[in-house]
C-alpha cells in the first residue's frame, strides 16, 4: 500500500457513500481540491461539508494517521489550514495546534478491495514508459492529433471549474481572479500555494491604488509574505518595512502564515525575484485583464519588458548582492504563464459568456514551444 494510491482514490472519490468521519461527522465532498505534488498538503482549495458546516482548505493523506506526527506537521504552519486527514489507517488521535481534533476520514473500510488491485496492475512499475506504448504506434496521426485536442480540452474544462471557484470568492471580479491565478503561477510549483494565499490575504482594492507607485507595491507583496527582514543596515529594506507598516495600519493587513521554499529554486526564480516582477507587472498596466486580451487575441509581448526594480538588479536577496542584471520575465516564463494561467483563464472567461473558444485556444497552443522537461522529452521518444 502507497499513499499514492490513496491520492487516486481521494481525487477521484473511489469510496463509498455516504461518508463519516471517525469521530462520528457526516461528511460531504463538494471539491477534492487541487493535487500538489510539491512541499505542503496533498490537496489544497478542498471545499466540504461537517454537520452541515462547510469547510474550506487543504486536505493531507497519509497512510497512518500517526505520519503526521512522524512528518513534523505539527509544527509547520503550512499545515494549519488542513481541514481534513485522510488515512488508510486510523492508529492515533490528530490534533490542531488549537488542541482541537482534526476530522479523520478513514479509507480501509471503504475501498472495495479490486480497486487496489486493479490499481496495481495499471499503475505498478513496467520497464516501458507509459502502459500503451507498445501499441500506441498503432494509432492513426489524425486520430492521434484529435485525441490530444480533446484531452486538452477537457483538461482546460477541469482548469475552469477551479478558476470559477476562484471567481466566486473574489465576488466576480475578474481581476482580482486574474491577479490571483498570476501571483500562483509566479510561484511556480514549488512556491505557488503560498503565493495564492498571499494574494488573497487582501482586497485587490488595495493593489488597485497602489499600482501607480511599484515601491509600494513591493511593500505590499513582500510585507504580506513576510519576506522583509526585522533588522537591516540597507537603505531599500529599511524604507520597505516602514512603508509596510504604514500600509498595513492603513489597510488592516494581516499577512497569513506561509513558508516560502528557496533551497530547490534557481536564483532568478526566488520568491523575493518573483513578487517584485509581480509588482512592476502591474506597475506597468493599468488593467492587466484589458491589455492581455484585447478583441480576441492575447497579447503577451508587452511582458518580456518587465524586470525589477533598481535595488534587485544587484540581489537576489535582501542579504547579498549579486552581479547587476535586469531580471526581465524570459520567453519560458512568459510561456509558462500562458499554458498555466492566461489561456485557461480566457477559456473561462469566454465560457462565462456563452462563447466557445476552442478552436481559438487550439491554435495558441499550437503557437508555443514544447516544454523542456523529462516527461516531454520521453513522450517525443
Amino acid at each position: 500500500m502507497k499513499e499514492d494510491f490513496l491520492h487516486y482514490v481521494w481525487k477521484h472519490q473511489k469510496f463509498s457513500f455516504p461518508s463519516t468521519t471517525q469521530q462520528g461527522q457526516q461528511l460531504e465532498v463538494l471539491a477534492t481540491g487541487w493535487h500538489n505534488k510539491y512541499a505542503g498538503p496533498d490537496f489544497s482549495h478542498a471545499q466540504i461539508v461537517i454537520d452541515d458546516l462547510r469547510w474550506a482548505g487543504a486536505v493531507e493523506i497519509h497512510l497512518r494517521s500517526s505520519d503526521w506526527y512522524r512528518h513534523g506537521h505539527q509544527q509547520d504552519p503550512a499545515y494549519d489550514n488542513v481541514i481534513l486527514h485522510v488515512v488508510w489507517e486510523d492508529d492515533v488521535e490528530v490534533c490542531r495546534n488549537d488542541g482541537s481534533l482534526l476530522p479523520t476520514l478513514v479509507l480501509k473500510s471503504k475501498v472495495r478491495p479490486e480497486l487496489l488491485e486493479r490499481y496495481t496492475t495499471a499503475f505498478s512499475p513496467h520497464a516501458q514508459f507509459i502502459p500503451c506504448e507498445a501499441e500506441i504506434d498503432l494509432l492513426s496521426k489524425t486520430n492521434w492529433l484529435m485525441w490530444k485536442e480533446r484531452l486538452y480540452i477537457e483538461r482546460l474544462e477541469e482548469r475552469s471549474k477551479r478558476i470559477t471557484q476562484i471567481l466566486a470568492e473574489n465576488k466576480q471580479d475578474w481581476e482580482a481572479t486574474l491577479f490571483a491565478l498570476l501571483a500562483r503561477n509566479f510561484g511556480l510549483n514549488v512556491n505557488g500555494e503560498a503565493f495564492f494565499q498571499i494574494a488573497q490575504s487582501f482586497p485587490f482594492a488595495v493593489v488597485r491604488k497602489l499600482q501607480q507607485n511599484s515601491r509600494y507595491l513591493e511593500a505590499l507583496f513582500l510585507g504580506q509574505a513576510g519576506l522583509i527582514p526585522e533588522e537591516a543596515d540597507l537603505a531599500y529594506p529599511k524604507t520597505l518595512k516602514a512603508d509596510y507598516r504604514f500600509l498595513k495600519q492603513k489597510f488592516g493587513l494581516k499577512p497569513p502564515k506561509c513558508a516560502f521554499q528557496f533551497s530547490r529554486l534557481r536564483p532568478h526564480n526566488f520568491p523575493t525575484i518573483r513578487w517584485v516582477q509581480l509588482a512592476q507587472l502591474y506597475t506597468a498596466t493599468p488593467s492587466v485583464f484589458s491589455k492581455l486580451f484585447n478583441q480576441g487575441t492575447l497579447s503577451s509581448q508587452w511582458m518580456g519588458k518587465i524586470g525589477v526594480s533598481s535595488f534587485w538588479k544587484k540581489h537576489y536577496t535582501f542579504a547579498k548582492s549579486s552581479r547587476s542584471q535586469p531580471k526581465k520575465l524570459t520567453p519560458t516564463f512568459i510561456d509558462l504563464l500562458k499554458i498555466n494561467t492566461l489561456i485557461p483563464f480566457y477559456f473561462t472567461h469566454q465560457k462565462a459568456l456563452g462563447k466557445d473558444a476552442s478552436e481559438r485556444i487550439v491554435a495558441w497552443i499550437r503557437m508555443l514551444k514544447l516544454e523542456r522537461n523529462r516527461l516531454v522529452d520521453r513522450y517525443k521518444n
